[in-house]
């Protein structure tokens, strides 16, 4: 009987540490963390209303280190397990409301780097926004000081060996068909570049 009675007090020691291992993963610890999942949250209940995507986008990070701090911290904490959720919701609301979502997501592009995961994520958001949305794009990326067009076209850039190679060439054949030859010379300026340094990266590991 005591040895039925161990097993189940272990189980439910088990269960109940469990439980709040799994409760500390879905609830992030930094404010802002917490309260973009509660706006996400309630975008979910309500995805085409406007208030609930505005919300939404009040509370996404506006700045490179709060996109890293939130979608993908060195602890792999935060949001970093939900980050593809968060960014899809991004990119969805920018069909709607394209110019607010790429001025955000500008202002986060142009300081990132590539990299897999959830800059990779918020780079196919920007390039497929960019792409249905050339007079938002061209519009916003005009606002932008020079450097900072040229760390978020750098950054944007970044595609030669990922699926988002076709998105990017669709972006730049829809900046020639709207006139737009300087934004898109500088995107294909930086492709090339970007293209060549990966070569001579992997032509220096041989």
């Amino acid at each position: 009987m005591r040895a039925i009675l161990l097993v189940c007090f272990c189980f439910c020691f088990y269960s109940a540490s469990a439980q709040t291992e799994a409760k500390a993963k879905l609830h992030p610890v930094i404010p802002f963390a917490e309260k973009l999942q509660l706006s996400y949250e309630f975008l979910m209940k309500n995805p085409l209303a406007i208030a609930s995507q505005i919300d939404f986008l009040e509370h996404f990070p506006k700045t490179k280190d709060d996109f890293i701090t939130v979608f993908n911290p060195d602890d792999y904490k935060e949001l970093y397990n939900v980050s593809h959720k968060y960014i899809a919701a991004f990119k969805m609301i920018g069909d709607k409301l394209p110019d607010s979502v790429l001025k955000i997501g500008f202002a986060i592009g142009n300081q990132l780097e590539w990299s897999s995961g959830p800059s990779d994520e918020l780079q196919h958001a920007l390039l497929t926004i960019a792409s249905n949305h050339i007079e938002a794009f061209v519009d916003q990326i005009y606002k932008l000081k020079k450097k900072e067009i040229d760390g978020l076209v750098h950054y944007l850039a970044d595609v030669e060996y990922n699926p988002q190679c076709s998105i990017y060439n669709d972006l730049v054949k829809n900046l020639q068909e709207a006139g737009a030859y300087n934004i898109a010379g500088k995107l294909v300026r930086d492709r090339r570049f970007t293209h060549e340094k990966h070569n001579d990266d992997i032509t220096d590991i041989q």
